[in-house]
């Protein structure tokens, strides 16, 4: 959605001339693809959520629900409704959320440390699964793309809460060929993140805070040993 900025010009999310305001950060760093052929990939990132209030710790110091909730939220100490103390915000801030973040991986056969970087702690990575284990390194070096096992061997190193693979070869159109992709990227990432399956058009909803599967305990995953 578009907002308006300080200029009175309609803006982007992630425009930076929105200042405070800008909902969106979004980064791109190079992949390795093809000699001669650049892609790219793309991370985008919210702000940091600003911290709720906790209402019955705020009222019971004297400070029902006002504009003064706001002040609260952005560090300032604000009088009690009565006028005889004050409330910190650490009095009745809750605990900051994580900013959630969507890393998208294009055509690559290696991710560079540049963008791997990127891509760390992300809540959902998308990553391509062209090929397969059984296709090996050299069908990777000639073609340009990556297997799903790679696919969850890297979200795993990087703390990708959910990885969902996409780019499946023009053979992938049987269920029980999606079933073996994700069972080999899976594997390849032992249970550290959530494997799926992406298809057109496709929504996935990250809750405020973001996902915390990576802090699950691994034998709590309905995956193991698939």
């Amino acid at each position: 959605m578009l907002k308006k900025g300080e200029d009175g010009f309609n803006r982007l999310p992630n425009d930076v001339n929105l200042g405070k305001n800008r909902r969106l950060i979004i980064k791109a760093a190079e992949l390795d693809h093809l000699g001669g052929v650049q892609t790219f990939g793309y991370t985008v990132e919210e702000q940091t959520p600003p911290r709720n209030i906790d209402a019955k710790k705020a009222t019971a110091l004297g400070l029902k629900p006002s504009k003064k909730y706001s002040l609260l939220k952005m560090g300032e100490s604000v009088p009690t409704d009565d006028g005889t103390g004050v409330v910190e915000p650490e009095q009745v801030l809750l605990e900051e959320l994580r900013a959630r973040k969507l890393a998208v991986l294009s055509d690559h056969r290696r991710v560079p440390p540049p963008m791997a970087g990127l891509c760390r702690n992300a809540d959902l990575l998308v990553h391509e699964a062209t090929l397969t284990k059984e296709d090996g390194v050299d069908k990777i070096k000639i073609r340009g793309h990556n297997t799903a096992e790679n696919a969850g061997i890297f979200g795993g190193e990087m703390g990708c809460e959910v990885v969902a693979l996409n780019h499946f070869a023009s053979k992938a159109i049987s269920e029980e060929v999606i079933e073996s992709l994700l069972a080999e990227a899976r594997h390849g990432n032992r249970n550290r993140s959530q494997i799926i399956s992406s298809y057109d058009f496709m929504e996935v909803w990250i809750p405020r805070g973001g996902f915390n599967f990576c802090n699950l305990p691994l034998n709590s995953s309905k995956d193991k040993g698939k």
